[in-house]
């Protein structure tokens, strides 16, 4: 199957708090299979990947929604699917950067020894903050 890339939905510019606790869930199966298409249909990774291109305000209503557990599920989910799905790379731009933001921002950050897993989960040198300029 070839990926096709499927621009953002420009009439919703929020992710769909549905699918993002879908790919919260899968975050787990990911990191240990490299396969979600049981647990994930081609349409909710489409979608996955258009939001990628929204920017970090355009997150923020979605992200607020989630559950702390669900939050770190999702950086989990996208920071793992940079390194193993195709159509996922990010760079400064991965949605796990502006989860770890709002994280940092309602000092709800997790325990440092998860921060250390997350990034040792990538090449991503900008995971979990974004740039440091």
């Amino acid at each position: 199957m070839v990926d096709v890339w499927q621009p953002a939905d420009l009439t919703n510019n929020t992710p769909d708090l549905t699918v993002l606790q879908k790919l919260a869930t899968a975050a787990a199966q990911l990191e240990l299979q490299g396969d979600v298409s049981d647990l994930l249909n081609d349409q909710q990774l489409a979608s996955a990947r258009s939001w990628m291109q929204f920017s970090e305000e355009n997150w923020q209503a979605a992200i607020e929604q989630l559950s702390n557990d669900e939050r770190l599920q999702l950086a989990t989910f996208y920071t793992v699917a940079e390194v193993k799905l195709s159509g996922f790379e990010a760079r400064d731009k991965n949605p796990a950067i502006w989860i770890f933001r709002y994280l940092k921002k309602t000092q709800q950050l997790p325990e440092k020894d998860f921060i250390k897993a997350l990034k040792n989960k990538t090449d991503n040198r900008f995971i979990p903050y974004g740039s440091v300029l």
